[in-house]
């Protein structure tokens, strides 16, 4: 038989899904970063790049995507680091139900995707 699913929630820097644990029964309302590099890194979780990526979507028309690296300057396209900035900005922005995450076309899980993405509003209203 099986039980009711386990909560899951965001972690406030990278968004990737934490998924709940028995040794965090106690206090798992406190519990905001998924790992002890996120916990380290809270204080440059991008700060900015949500709005950068919002603002780029709505200079566009409402069914127009942008790729994360629109969102950084020519300097930093090909920075690993400042890309995975943009992809933990993105995760965040999904979870706050203001974009999804695309591949192909189709929506992707935020927490699992791999390889190229594009970005894209949500739809407002019906």
């Amino acid at each position: 038989m099986k039980g009711a699913p386990l909560p899951d929630k965001p972690c406030e820097v990278c968004g990737r899904a934490m998924q709940w644990r028995s040794r965090w029964s106690k206090n798992w309302d406190e519990i905001k970063y998924c790992s002890q590099k996120c916990r380290r890194e809270k204080s440059s979780k991008g700060q900015g790049l949500e709005q950068k990526i919002i603002d780029l979507l709505m200079t566009r028309s409402r069914e127009s995507t942008i790729c994360p690296s629109e969102v950084l300057p020519a300097e930093h396209k090909s920075d690993r680091d400042q890309m995975e900035l943009v992809r933990q900005a993105a995760r965040r922005l999904v979870h706050q139900n203001k974009i999804v995450i695309l591949q192909k076309g189709q929506a992707v899980d935020p927490s699992e995707f791999r390889g190229p993405i594009r970005l894209k509003l949500v739809r407002s209203g019906g």
